[in-house]
């Protein structure tokens, strides 16, 4: 991958990652085949996931998107774990959603 698609790749997603662990290094080793798959990925927006869990976190949606079925399901039994766990991922489920694109970024680094 050229320097010039990584710095519009950072650019156009830097927002989505935790801070500090992109690991630009292995961008710009990519394969054509990597490229490929970089470019047609859809990461999740931490913005838009703590909006829906603000309105509709105590249903778990905001986990179904994420990624976690499992924790989905106990948060829409639990009403949001009585409304605790509910107002805890305001302040959680955004590094959540940036840790599930740096999973998926990796996936495709490995490939």
């Amino acid at each position: 991958m050229e320097a010039d698609k990584v710095d519009k790749f950072l650019l156009a997603n830097e927002s989505k990652f935790p801070e500090y662990e992109i690991p630009i290094h292995r961008l710009l080793n990519f394969t054509p085949e990597q490229e490929l798959i970089l470019e047609t990925t859809r990461f999740k927006r931490p913005g838009r996931i703590l909006l829906v869990s603000i309105f509709f976190g105590t249903l778990g949606i905001d986990r179904f998107l994420t990624g976690d079925i499992v924790k989905g399901i106990i948060k829409l039994l639990t009403g949001g774990g009585l409304g605790i766990w509910w107002l805890a991922d305001w302040f959680m489920i955004t590094r959540v959603a940036k840790r599930k694109n740096m999973e998926k970024l990796n996936q495709i680094i490995n490939i």
